[in-house]
């Protein structure tokens, strides 16, 4: 088994050469090479880099033990660069407040440092058996991924084609999506090339050798070296079996230990000298078992450790992890290798727990949170055998709970807080699960902050945070009356505790509760408030919530110099932490802030930007990609252009959760692509839920979504219903920052009005939406609004108003690329023209001989650009002032003025 000649394999060998050569030329990537066990998938890297000068390599392990990051350390290792990078890092990591965000500030220092040690140089990095990866080690390959494409780093990883964890199956989608990224499928050899690895046998005997092992390398390799046996166990113990007793214990204790074989070890655990070790491991690789320090292959190690009877494997084990136990005590990263050893030695539950919860402060020291929570939970179980009781197992219960929190299984998370609860830690356990609206899970959460609140002895901090969580407990169960005194009553305790973390619970509980119901003085001194405290803590993403406020409470009010002012700190905020999430916000915000004021092709560019992030940083999370959905649907109601909504919209608002938002923009999409048949039946749908008390009107995006759609179908009881509805609310000046920013709502209920014919009142207000759109600069909400307004002028019957109106629409619509309000405001002009020349009274030449009044001509003047008499000229004035009832040129010149008929 040692390093057999490298056959076939030439397709894949000039596409992973061919990617090598692009990130040599600064186009690095990601390949992934997956196939069954023994393929050939480290064969074919190991040619591919034969002639790469910097290579390094990291393994992932087959060991329940094995520390977070397993394979990364071994690159690491290999880079001095790299290895200052992350360890400064880690040291800036410890004691982080936000541990999501100092998470993701670890993974991007070594994804960079990464990068930067492949210099102009390039380097290629090999993580093998990426089928056993932990999920932090996933979770910088999926980042490093996506920093590839514009350096001289090339990342291959082999990975079995099944058997994966859920972990890998999971990564896997998302790490295909990166830029550059390639993946490889290693088939069985073809018949031709089996029998270069089969020189040794006669034809027949190739033949069925070819025939038994299906074109596995591995197993022909066994094949040609062992005569006899129909499976590979077979023969991997029969070349055990030719060796010294000696030998064979050697590698039966390193195959417990694991796939890579360390003399100094070995020797501790068998008692032989070093020089015995060397002599033994040298007559195994001879034999093709070992090679290079390490098992020739996975499935060697696994048949030599599956022959071992349990006794003798659980003793092994039990020897292995007392002589590791000195390493651990000097490298902490050590102590899940030996509580795996020690767990599957099945003698020492008490040292299984010890190392396990060492382990799981290792992990969490390194912000792998599913690691310590797998820990964790082996720690509880050896505890548990060990005879000991809940109450003695109370702290394990509550990390175990705040790992599977930090991690997303909230659930069970829940689960162990009450348990911990019961055990006597019932504040800390009631404030782990914070912020999860799950129906299912509610009531949990709600029953420990009741419990924790009638509790005695609570401290004045921990009350204040207690009572912020439960006023967000009771608004996710609607109960807003008492929601919000709970949240006011943490706030009081908050700030005269002085407590960060306390004030940060009570501000975000008070603008969780009912922040339209909080003077705009107060949203944004809540708002400065938390972004402070955010900055002073170490967490941006307070900081970011505190910026977004702020900006919500100032477009509102029609603040744009505030708004300006706090986009910059967004946006800084974004650069300083490179976080996905803040970038995303800082995109969204951006890119709705310009679309507000018309710029729309740069709002167009940073959607993209922001679902392009939201695809690759946030894949996770459903609703971050179809914010940009979201703002395509308002800008095409805006542009009246449908091809804005590429992509399946429609698929993604099926999937969607039924929001009032999403209830709504379903028959609004089959209105905006034309399809109104469809629409009236999905608006048919949603008309009895709309009407219902429970349907939140004013949710985020619910009424303008509603109001065309009443305007298409002329639905004249929905229009009163939402008007009533609108007077429970103040109109605001523009809102929607984040997602499409809008000017003032005053619109809506204009054009409701307009639908039921009520034109003066509509007038009023189209004309104070013009006002308050102007002064925030909206416009193409000014532009919008003149439309309606003229619109509604020519229903009034004021032809002439509305003429000027919608020509300086026309004029706007033209400069902001809108096409659909440009083709209405055309339409709109011209059956204005033909509604005016159809009531005028005035002859064509007549009208020629008014516009020349209003501009002062006199009758010769007039006679001689027309080619008429001065006496003629003359007839046509006085018919005109009789047909107009005026009594000189002067009333006409003002009645030509006010009619626009120069126009």
């Amino acid at each position: 088994m040692n390093r057999e000649p490298f056959v076939g394999r030439a397709a894949e060998l000039a596409i992973l050469r061919g990617r090598l050569a692009d990130a040599a030329a600064g186009s690095g990537g990601l390949v992934l090479v997956s196939g069954p066990p023994g393929i050939g998938k480290t064969r074919l890297v190991e040619e591919a880099v034969s002639d790469v000068a910097a290579v390094v390599w990291g393994r992932c392990a087959d060991d329940p033990g094995a520390p977070p990051l397993w394979p990364w350390r071994r690159v690491v290792e290999a880079l001095p660069s790299v290895d200052s990078a992350v360890t400064a890092a880690f040291a800036e990591t410890e004691g982080a407040a936000d541990v999501q965000a100092a998470r993701f500030r670890l993974v991007a220092a070594a994804s960079d440092a990464l990068v930067a040690a492949a210099g102009p140089a390039g380097l290629v990095v090999v993580l093998e058996d990426l089928h056993w990866a932990d999920e932090a080690s996933l979770r910088l390959l999926r980042h490093l991924a996506g920093e590839l494409r514009r350096s001289k780093l090339a990342v291959i990883a082999t990975h079995r084609d099944t058997g994966h964890t859920p972990a890998l199956d999971a990564a896997l989608p998302d790490l295909l999506r990166r830029p550059g990224a390639r993946s490889i499928s290693l088939p069985p050899l073809a018949e031709p090339e089996a029998r270069a690895l089969l020189t040794g046998l006669a034809e027949e005997e190739a033949r069925e050798a070819y025939r038994r092992s299906g074109g596995n390398p591995l197993y022909l390799g066994a094949i040609a070296r062992s005569a006899g046996g129909s499976e590979l166990g077979h023969l991997v113990r029969a070349t055990v079996a030719g060796l010294a007793s000696s030998v064979r214990r050697l590698l039966a204790i390193a195959a417990v230990i694991g796939e890579d074989v360390e003399a100094a070890l070995l020797a501790e655990v068998s008692a032989l000298s070093l020089e015995e070790v060397a002599d033994g491991l040298d007559r195994a690789a001879k034999a093709g078992v070992l090679r290079e320090g390490r098992f020739a292959h996975a499935v060697v190690r696994d048949g030599i450790y599956a022959d071992l009877g349990q006794t003798e494997r659980e003793a092994l084990h039990g020897r292995v992890a007392a002589a590791l136990e000195a390493h651990a005590r000097r490298d902490p990263a050590l102590a899940g290798t030996v509580a795996g050893h020690w767990l599957r030695s099945a003698s020492a539950p008490v040292k299984t727990a010890e190392w396990a919860a060492i382990a799981a402060a290792e992990a969490n020291r390194a912000l792998a949170f599913d690691e310590a929570a797998r820990f964790l939970a082996i720690a509880l179980d050896a505890r548990a055998k060990a005879g000991l009781s809940e109450v003695d197992r109370a702290g394990l219960l509550l990390d175990l709970a705040v790992a599977e929190y930090r991690t997303g299984r909230f659930a069970r998370s829940l689960d162990h807080a009450r348990r911990a609860a019961d055990a006597g830690l019932l504040a800390r356990a009631a404030l782990v699960v914070r912020d999860v609206a799950a129906p299912d899970l509610l009531p949990g959460i709600r029953d420990l902050a009741t419990r924790a609140l009638a509790a005695d002895g609570v401290d004045r901090t921990t009350r204040a945070r207690l009572l912020a969580h439960s006023a967000s407990v009771e608004a996710d169960y609607g109960r807003f009356a008492e929601a919000g005194k709970l949240a006011d009553e943490a706030f009081a305790l908050a700030e005269e505790s002085g407590d960060p973390e306390a004030l940060i619970d009570a501000v975000r509980a008070r603008m969780k509760v009912a922040p339209e119901k909080l003077p705009l003085p107060e949203r944004l001194r809540l708002g400065a408030l938390a972004a402070e405290l955010g900055a002073r803590t170490g967490q941006p993403l307070v900081s970011l919530w505190g910026h977004k406020w702020r900006i919500d409470a100032a477009l509102e009010d029609g603040r744009m110099a505030l708004v300006d002012d706090e986009l910059v700190a967004v946006t800084t905020l974004a650069r300083l932490t490179r976080l996905p999430l803040v970038r995303w916000h800082d995109l969204r915000l951006r890119s709705s802030v310009l679309a507000l004021r018309g710029d729309l092709a740069e709002a167009r560019a940073l959607d993209l930007e922001a679902e392009d992030l939201a695809d690759t940083e946030l894949a996770d999370d459903f609703s971050a990609k179809g914010m940009s959905y979201a703002f395509r649907t308002q800008l095409v109601l805006l542009t009246g252009d449908p091809g804005d909504l590429r992509g399946d919209y429609a698929s993604l608002l099926e999937r969607a959760p039924h929001l009032p938002v999403t209830l709504v923009s379903r028959p609004l999409l089959s209105l905006l692509m034309g399809d109104l048949d469809e629409a009236r039946v999905r608006y048919e749908q949603v008309v009895p839920l709309v009407r219902s008390p429970e349907f939140a009107v004013h949710a985020t995006g619910a009424l303008p979504n509603l109001v065309p759609l009443v305007e298409a179908f002329h639905d004249t009881e929905m229009a009163e219903y939402l008007l009533r509805r609108l007077e429970e609310v103040r109109p605001i000046a523009a809102g929607g920052a984040g997602v499409f920013c809008t000017g003032s709502t005053l619109e809506q209920p204009a054009r409701l009005n307009a639908v039921l014919g009520r034109h003066d009142e509509a007038v009023r207000l189209y004309e104070r939406t013009i006002a308050v759109n102007e002064g925030i600069g909206a416009r193409p909400g000014v532009a919008q609004a003149r439309l309606l307004l003229a619109e509604t002028l020519v229903a009034r019957g004021d032809l002439v108003r509305a003429q000027g109106i919608a020509r300086d629409a026309l004029a706007e619509f033209r400069r902001l690329a809108m096409p659909g309000p440009l083709a209405r405001a055309a339409a709109l002009l011209d059956r204005i023209r033909a509604g005016r020349r159809a009531a005028d009274p005035l002859t064509g030449r007549e009208r020629e001989i008014v516009a020349l009044l209003a501009d002062a001509l006199s009758n010769r003047r007039i006679a001689e650009k027309l080619v008429l008499s001065e006496r003629t000229v003359e007839s046509h004035v006085r018919s005109i002032l009789a047909k107009l009832g005026l009594a000189n040129r002067t009333e006409v010149v003002a009645w030509a003025s006010r009619e626009g008929l120069r126009d």
